[in-house]
């Protein structure tokens, strides 16, 4: 008698493919959990230009800023007055020349952190730039009994634009390799970023409007350079 082969008959084949791909399936689902896990279980490294460009993007979108967007609308808004091209590229390298004397000098108070904390950051403005916040604004303390009060109503105009976070983001650019890698070992963590936010919205319409002054005392109808660097030296506690 010949002996027939074994072989699935026609009628369950469909059930052993069906029971192939699904234990295929089940296999291919566990895989994946494991790599979501070690996905979760890994966090994203925190990255200061990855997080400022998070912030201006959220700015973006949740602001309507179209109105102030542009620098020269921004200014003009600011100190109603016109500004010369030279006042504008002297305000921005005047702003990346702060910043970056900022981070030196706080990262002088933070030896040895990875990420400079807000304490610190902190401290460094208080002793070059004392201010006082209060419900009627941010008022300045230029030394002796002089003071300057930027309004509360001029700070919430001023937090409608992304200007102060893109003056933390253009630094930032500043030291990215050819790939655009943050080239920094030290860089200002979230709440020490946010703490400079603070400061540059106050600080910026504090210095156009004793750049505005300064070009109103020599009889200008128009804000130079000259008028900038005048308001950045307003306040007399500028050590190096």
């Amino acid at each position: 008698m010949k002996t027939e082969e074994l072989s699935p008959t026609p009628s369950r084949l469909p059930q052993v493919i069906v029971v192939a791909v699904a234990a295929v399936a089940a296999v291919l689902i566990a895989r994946g959990d494991k790599f979501a896990e070690a996905a979760a279980a890994k966090p994203v490294p925190y990255d200061m230009l990855a997080h400022l460009d998070e912030r201006v993007g959220v700015q973006e979108n949740r602001k309507d800023v179209r109105c102030l967007s542009s620098q020269n609308k921004f200014l003009m808004f600011t100190t109603d007055c016109e500004f010369s091209e030279e006042a504008k590229t002297e305000r921005i390298e005047q702003h990346m020349r702060l910043i970056q004397l900022l981070y030196d000098k706080t990262l002088q108070r933070a030896t040895g952190q990875k990420l400079l904390p807000a304490s610190v950051v902190t401290a460094e403005l208080n002793e070059r730039f004392p201010r006082v916040d209060s419900e009627q604004g941010a008022r300045f303390n230029l030394g002796g009994v002089s003071t300057l009060l930027v309004e509360a109503e001029a700070l919430k105009d001023y937090s409608d634009t992304i200007e102060p976070w893109r003056l933390l983001q253009t630094w930032a650019t500043l030291h990215v390799d050819a790939k655009g890698k943050l080239q920094l070992d030290v860089q200002f963590g979230e709440e020490a970023l946010t703490e400079l936010y603070k400061f540059f919205r106050a600080f910026d319409l504090a210095m156009l409007r004793r750049a505005r002054d300064n070009a109103y005392e020599r009889k200008l109808t128009i804000i130079d350079a000259e008028a900038i660097r005048a308001g950045f030296g307003a306040w007399p506690v500028q050590k190096p």
